[in-house]
């Protein structure tokens, strides 16, 4: 997790934040919501730097979702259910980890 933060994804930014990130963040790490936006604004902007993807997630979207994921307790998807329900975005992850 920590070397996609610190690499970055060519693609899918909003995906892994939806499915993965967020809920890293607030439910395994334990982070306050002002140190995950911290976080994944990081993550965002060694995608920006890295890729050239910079087109604009919104702190409300972010916020919005750290609260989702709070308020439900809910847990990173897993790479084994992220093959099955997004592929694309797994094949992503896997190149950024390899």
């Amino acid at each position: 997790m920590e070397k996609i933060i610190e690499k970055r994804l060519l693609d899918g930014r909003k995906r892994f934040i939806l499915y993965v990130l967020s809920a890293y963040l607030m439910n395994v790490k334990r982070l306050s919501e002002e140190e995950a936006l911290q976080v994944v604004q990081e993550f965002l902007e060694n995608s920006c730097r890295n890729h050239n993807n910079c087109e604009k997630i919104y702190d409300s979207f972010i916020r919005g979702d750290l609260q989702r994921v709070k308020s439900k307790g809910l847990k990173p998807t897993t790479l084994e259910k992220l093959r099955e329900k997004d592929p694309e975005l797994y094949s992503l992850i896997e190149k950024t980890t390899s």
